[in-house]
């Protein structure tokens, strides 16, 4: 048997030399206890409860920067047969919506036999004063826009209207105010209007002169911030409004944008529709340039001129021809209009 004089291991294996724990050549245990005085070094003791292994929670990736939103693109008009109105997010309101719905079901019922009871107890004296209660019922988000110049009545068709109207708007004639659906403004001898986000505004010229049938129409109109208005902003003809307080008009829109073009509209009952679809058209200047807009009024036919360059012409088959020169703007953008002429 063979033992480690250093750590006094014992080994049977005879053709081993060397300690396999520290490397010290190994001797003979007979040899060894030949050696009684001789010295034994101990190694140091193991710790044998080693601390614990702690799993440490693993930390995501540095987040890279967000990728750009993708590019809204160049036209996005809304449909032609809603209004420009604020977009509501698709949720669970809709949720709300039913329920909402349900509980005007429930009161509408409620309030329909009160009616008959009601009638029934005065049919004797109330027969000819029957009336539908709900014929005064509007809805009140058919039409986001407004006539600020809520005293214009229906024009004068025998008019005694001069020849030629300039307004280089450097008097403020026209109405001005922060109101629901936008701000209108002078400022540097400009009429400014600014609508809110996803709606837009129409202003009417605020008297008789400004009337448009058989005339030629012009006014210049320019993005103060470059900002091009998504549903576009122009110059509006034939305008007032109905006996039931809606706007009727045509416009003439513009989109300034990289991708200019221009669009014709018309209000009645209180809708907006597309007359001409949105048109690219290199006759738009884009950015923060003016834009000159025309309007050739003959009879029932309106043409429309930009810059000084024929784009359209349609035909008045709402019989608008008596109305007013207006403005129109949309979308949050600033627009600044200058230098009306009216000649006929």
């Amino acid at each position: 048997m063979k033992i480690c004089p250093s750590c006094n291991r014992t080994y049977t294996d005879a053709s081993l030399n060397f300690c396999l724990e520290d490397g010290t050549p190994l001797v003979n245990e007979a040899a060894r206890g030949a050696e009684p005085n001789a010295t034994v070094r101990y190694t140091e003791i193991r710790d044998t409860n080693p601390p614990k292994t702690e799993i440490y929670p693993s930390f995501p990736p540095a987040s890279s920067p967000s990728a750009p939103a993708s590019q809204p693109p160049q036209w996005a008009p809304l449909p032609a047969s809603v209004p420009a109105v604020v977009a509501r997010k698709k949720s669970s309101a809709i949720w709300w919506i039913v329920g909402g719905a349900a509980v005007v079901s429930v009161i509408a019922i409620g309030l329909v036999i009160m009616a008959i009871v009601l009638a029934s107890m005065n049919s004797n004296t109330n027969n000819s004063k029957n009336t539908n209660t709900n014929s005064r019922v509007v809805n009140r988000n058919a039409n986001v826009s407004t006539n600020l110049n809520g005293n214009v009545s229906n024009v004068n068709s025998d008019a005694n209207l001069p020849p030629l109207v300039i307004d280089d708007f450097s008097t403020a004639k026209w109405g001005t105010g922060n109101y629901d659906y936008g701000d209108i403004w002078y400022d540097n001898d400009e009429y400014h209007m600014r609508s809110k986000e996803k709606t837009y505004l129409v202003m009417y010229a605020p008297s008789d002169e400004y009337n448009t049938g058989n005339a030629t129409i012009k006014v210049t109109a320019r993005s103060v911030d470059g900002t091009a208005s998504a549903t576009g902003y122009g110059l509006i003809v034939h305008g007032e409004r109905s006996k039931a307080g809606d706007l009727e008009d045509y416009a003439l829109l513009i989109y300034t944008g990289t991708d200019p073009q221009y669009e014709v509209i018309k209000h009645k009952g209180g809708q907006q529709t597309t007359v001409v679809p949105w048109v690219k058209s290199s006759a738009v200047r884009t950015g923060t340039n003016t834009n000159q807009l025309e309007v050739r009024a003959r009879g029932p036919e309106l043409s429309f001129y930009i810059n000084g360059q024929y784009v359209d012409k349609i035909t008045d088959t709402e019989n608008f021809k008596r109305g007013l020169v207006g403005l129109y703007t949309s979308d949050a953008t600033e627009v600044a209009f200058d230098d009306l002429e009216i000649k006929r």
